[in-house]
């Protein structure tokens, strides 16, 4: 064989080496994939993030020329939640119009305008055109007008859902709630979550204008028998609240949200209760929050009034004690303890309790009624929040729990800063397995005096995330570090026996010295110490 023929046979095995290695690479990546496949890769990727569905969107058409063909293709797929809320692209009505070419907004359902500051009213426009399956829909802080508003809500009827906040910058705060108003009046037979309420608190100006058109609002509302949720967090100024009424139009409500309702002077029930109030109350209530609203001043938090006692209370859930699993009671201080009242039924689906700055959280022994017979599936429980400490709680609402044996408790998160519990607490209720609370896993301990320093410093710089693990570590550092001391304090003070011998021999020696020696030879002889047995 000539040296031709060999290098002819290399290039030719190079080459066949070549065309299996681009076979395997062509089998194994995306690229030989069909694109209908790579698509619902891609589609269930998007929905899996939820509300950050659209940032994923636009970060896969970056990662490879595939990926950017296959979400062009078919846009809707990926764009069932377009959130562009609070400068996510910076939205402009360009950048909407760009996307309105690529079809991005015909498979849309949610939509969040939310901080988009910069959209006008021509892609409100656009939006009503282009979105033909909207569902759901969230306005917050655009510059849209009132007449815009009014077009998008007739050209896109069937909403399910509706949220805008008062606080727009091309309309007063009472044109916001004539907006309002007319979606809920316009999607009445299919809205299911209405909301107008937000976690920052309204100026005054805005909250006047909500208690002024809140008769017509609840008129309004009650035209949707089919609402599950409402939302009217930080809402109104000293506002009339139509209970009994709202239960007998709205059947199937699931979610109440009035914390911070009525501002700093509360809310107050009106209304007759009915004689038909066992079959009207509200049935499947899961979530009811009725905190007091509580401002930051210049010498800490002031908390606002509230006219809630056991017997609204009651009235609201009448007929959802069993169902109820959230529950927000912050700052009602003229709810009892409820260890006196008589149950018929018990809250056996709670698992999220708010009682800060209220006689439940005020008391050892209702802190222990809770969690021992009230609640058994409580989760979370919160005796104390920011601006309120929970200074009366100490070891007695824990000891009781630890001293008698039973099913263990499946609360996750424990708030109890400022209060008096102890060293001795904590690490029964870190004790994981072994103890009542194998599944405690975040405890807030800020501003507990009785703690040491350390315990306290972990849960500043961890709460809300876990910090049971933590804090079970440094508890039994510290009882090593005790162990020690008290090991090397025993070994300074004990002596042995033939030590204690030789001390004496040695005492009395010198004193036998220092006598005069006819002294010593009067002394009669002494008793020899015996020597100590080995």
């Amino acid at each position: 064989m000539t040296p031709d023929d060999d290098e002819r046979a290399m290039q030719a095995l190079r080459a066949t080496t070549t065309a299996r290695e681009d076979a395997r690479y062509a089998r194994t990546t995306l690229d030989s994939l069909p694109m209908e496949i790579v698509q619902e890769i891609l589609a269930r990727r998007v929905r899996d993030d939820g509300a950050r569905g659209t940032t994923t969107a636009a970060a896969l058409r970056c990662v490879s020329r595939t990926f950017r063909d296959a979400i062009e293709r078919e846009p809707a797929m990926f764009y069932e939640e377009f959130d562009i809320s609070y400068g996510f692209c910076a939205a402009t009505d360009a950048r909407m119009r760009a996307y309105a070419k690529k079809n991005v907004f015909g498979g849309v359902r949610r939509l969040n305008l939310s901080g988009c500051g910069k959209l006008t009213d021509a892609t409100l426009r656009l939006l009503g055109e282009s979105c033909e399956s909207l569902e759901s829909v969230v306005f917050s802080g655009g510059s849209f007008t009132k007449s815009a508003m009014i077009a998008f809500a007739e050209q896109r009827p069937g909403l399910a859902a509706i949220k805008i906040d008062l606080s727009s910058p091309k309309m007063t705060p009472a044109d916001v709630l004539e907006v309002f108003e007319y979606f809920i009046a316009r999607n009445c037979d299919t809205l299911r979550s209405v909301s107008c309420g937000r976690e920052a608190p309204y100026s005054p100006h805005e909250r006047r204008a909500f208690s002024t058109r809140a008769v017509r609002l609840f008129e309004t509302i009650r035209r949707c028998g089919e609402l599950r949720s409402l939302d009217l967090t930080n809402c109104g100024e000293d506002v009339r609240f139509p209970l009994f009424s709202m239960q007998r139009a709205l059947p199937h409500l699931q979610e109440l949200k009035l914390n911070h309702f009525g501002g700093e002077s509360g809310w107050r029930i009106v209304g007759d209760i009915g004689e038909d109030f066992e079959h009207t109350c509200w049935k499947d209530l899961r979530v009811l929050e009725i905190a007091v609203s509580m401002e930051t001043t210049s010498v800490g938090h002031r908390y606002g009034n509230s006219n809630v006692n056991d017997e609204t209370m009651i009235s609201m859930l009448y007929g959802s004690i069993e169902s109820i699993e959230i529950l927000d009671l912050t700052g009602c201080t003229h709810i009892g303890d409820w260890r006196n009242l008589v149950w018929d039924r018990l809250p056996t689906r709670l698992k999220t309790l708010r009682c800060a700055r209220t006689p439940i959280s005020s008391d050892d022994g209702a802190v222990a009624h809770i969690l021992a017979h009230l609640c058994p599936a409580l989760e979370v429980l919160e005796l104390a929040d920011v601006g309120a400490n929970a200074r009366f709680v100490t070891d007695a609402a824990f000891e009781q729990l630890f001293a008698h044996e039973g099913p263990d408790f499946p609360l996750r998160v424990l708030r109890v800063p400022g209060s008096g519990v102890t060293t001795s607490t904590i690490k029964h209720l870190v004790s994981g397995r072994h103890g009542r609370f194998p599944n405690l896993r975040t405890i807030d301990l800020a501003s507990c005096r009785s703690l040491p320093r350390e315990l306290r410093r972990i849960s500043l710089d961890t709460f809300p995330r876990d910090n049971v693990s933590a804090l079970r570590r440094a508890l039994a550092a510290d009882a090593a570090a005790d162990a020690d001391a008290d090991s090397d304090a025993a070994d300074a003070t004990t002596t042995t026996t033939d030590d204690v011998i030789f001390v004496a021999d040695l005492r009395d020696r010198a004193a036998s010295a220092k006598r005069p020696r006819a002294a010593r030879e009067r002394d009669p002889p002494r008793a020899r110490r015996p020597k100590p047995r080995a």
